[in-house]
């Protein structure tokens, strides 16, 4: 299979740079002017696009649903913590300011062309560590995840898995009031309301929705899958 680079770059500095990382990888990218003209007969490998352009997040979800294993790579211009964790949230794979981004990605693309890594990493099952709660809530947290903290909860016999990071201001939500009828963790702060089914935000100041995380329950063990 032929691998397809997409480019949706309007920076003419971040294009040279990225023009460099083609040079130097042997790769070529394919350029287009928007996402809505983004190809649809070929399964992209990789996609770098700016978060600041119209409705990146909505298109970071439709993408990564359509081509799970296509690499979404994401230039930050403007450093916005919200937009970082709601990119992210939404399946980027990386999200990097422009100046960073061309770098990274010339390794990830060298390590994918000589077959030492894929472009889209394994998920891996961690442990987490146990809260003592015998009714519906939280119930574990794995405060040393990679990327940022997860908590989990519980509801009846089902289990969720969310950042442990309010988007607005970086609160933990597991500090927060939870309802366990509606699913909803309120942040501690400035209460800024998530659903935890599926991570969406129902209540502001927070703009954009949390990551969720799958759950795996093996007796007392509560794993999760990062």
């Amino acid at each position: 299979m032929v691998n397809l680079f997409i480019r949706i770059v309007q920076n003419p500095i971040l294009r040279s740079y990225l023009d460099r990382v083609a040079s130097k990888t042997g790769i070529e990218f394919h350029d287009i002017n928007s996402a809505s003209a983004l190809p649809e007969e070929n399964i992209p490998t990789m996609i770098i696009f700016e978060i600041e352009m119209g409705n990146a997040i909505e298109y970071i979800s439709k993408w990564k649903e359509k081509w799970p294993r296509c690499f979404l790579a994401a230039s930050v211009t403007h450093p916005d913590r919200e937009l970082w964790m709601a990119a992210d949230a939404a399946g980027c794979d990386l999200v990097s300011n422009w100046g960073a981004l061309p770098n990274l990605l010339r390794k990830k693309i060298v390590s994918f062309l000589d077959g030492i890594e894929s472009l889209t990493p394994e998920t891996v099952c961690l442990l987490a560590k146990s809260v003592v709660n015998e009714g519906d809530g939280l119930v574990a947290r794995l405060p040393d995840n990679p990327e940022d903290p997860i908590c989990v909860f519980r509801i009846q016999d089902e289990y969720y898995g969310i950042r442990d990071v309010c988007p607005h201001a970086g609160f933990a939500l597991a500090d927060g009031e939870f309802d366990a009828t509606t699913g909803i963790v309120t942040c501690p702060e400035h209460g800024s309301r998530f659903d935890v089914h599926s991570g969406e935000r129902i209540q502001g100041p927070a703009d954009y929705s949390i990551k969720t995380y799958p759950i795996k329950v093996d007796g007392d063990d509560i794993y999760v899958y990062v």
